[in-house]
């Protein structure tokens, strides 16, 4: 007798055999400050090391996130204490193995890589990036909301700049190395700079669609496009203003994952949660565990299973593929 699976287990068996990526979270933003670590259940974090081998990770990016009031060599010594407290807590579990390589990722087991929500632990020198790549580093947003010496932010003021001088070498020496380049947060003028001025794909680690809910952080068609047109993709993000007006669901992530792989294709639509970097995430999908959920979304939407695989991680090992040397 042949047993149908419900969507419900389906979802788990998926995330028992793909590989799962998320690329972008800031719980090392919290582990540094609020003084413990995830390793074990942490019911205030949105990611512990229990629920992330529940949700079946294979590849969670974590974002080194220095604060506005953190300039010059004192972002750079965050970035720095926010990679020593993940040594610290891998010298104690053998999970938090770290993702170097395309090929280190397994779908049979967890790992770990570090980017920049920002390149400001650069403190403005290009050549500070090779040492951030030995650590593990393996992709960089130019800039957060504000004005950097590479780029400007969204949040610059009504007349914002686009790439300096400094951001088209950095965009150089990551290209020589192999680091992907992220274009969430910054301003509209340094978008397109970089995507004249960068080779092979691009991502927006977590960012939605414009057209969808006008959301200044949301990306517009054209530029949706222009990701896809590169090979790059769109991590679709948690985070509720960024979905919708008032209280966010499930539903509304689905609803935007739906629009990007009918505008721009299921080989350019990811995950970028912004877990623990947002204070209250969509209800059904409040941390890590949820994402089955997620799946058991897209199934009950007709997505095939080959679609799924894409969103969950093949797109994101491919892009790593494609940028890591």
């Amino acid at each position: 007798m042949t047993t149908t699976l419900s969507y419900h287990e389906r979802a788990l068996e998926l995330h028992r055999q793909l590989l799962v990526i998320d690329g972008h979270a800031d719980t090392l933003d919290r582990v540094l400050e609020e003084g413990h670590d995830f390793l074990e259940p942490a019911p205030d974090f949105h990611i512990d090391l229990p629920r992330l081998l529940e949700a079946g990770m294979n590849c969670q990016v974590f974002s080194l996130w220095t604060p506005p009031e953190y300039q010059g060599e004192r972002a750079t010594v965050r970035a720095l204490a926010m990679i020593s407290a993940f040594l610290d807590m891998q010298r104690e579990r053998t999970e938090l193995r770290q993702i170097a390589h395309v090929s280190d990722l397994d779908p049979q087991r967890p790992g770990f890589c570090f980017s920049f929500e920002g390149a400001e632990p650069l403190a403005g020198n290009v050549s500070l990036l090779e040492v951030f790549y030995r650590l593990g580093v393996r992709m960089i947003a130019l800039t957060w909301n504000g004005r950097n010496p590479f780029a400007d932010g969204l949040k610059v003021g009504p007349n914002p700049s686009g790439l300096t001088e400094l951001g088209y070498e950095l965009l150089d020496r990551m290209d020589e190395l192999g680091v992907v380049l992220d274009l969430a947060h910054i301003a509209e003028p340094g978008f397109w700079d970089a995507m004249k001025a960068s080779r092979g794909p691009v991502v927006a680690t977590h960012a939605n669609a414009r057209a969808l809910h006008d959301h200044p952080r949301n990306l517009k068609d054209e530029q949706l496009k222009a990701i896809a047109e590169r090979g790059g993709l769109v991590g679709v993000t948690f985070v509720p203003s960024f979905l919708t007006t008032g209280g966010a669901d499930l539903d509304h992530v689905l609803a935007h994952i739906d629009y990007m792989v009918t505008l721009i294709g299921e080989d350019h639509v990811a995950l970028g949660s912004d877990f623990d970097g947002i204070t209250a995430p969509p209800t059904r999908l409040t941390g890590i565990h949820c994402l089955p959920a997620l799946t058991e979304g897209m199934l009950a939407r007709g997505y095939s299973e080959a679609r799924i695989a894409k969103i969950l991680g093949r797109n994101w090992a491919r892009v790593f593929g494609e940028i890591w040397k």
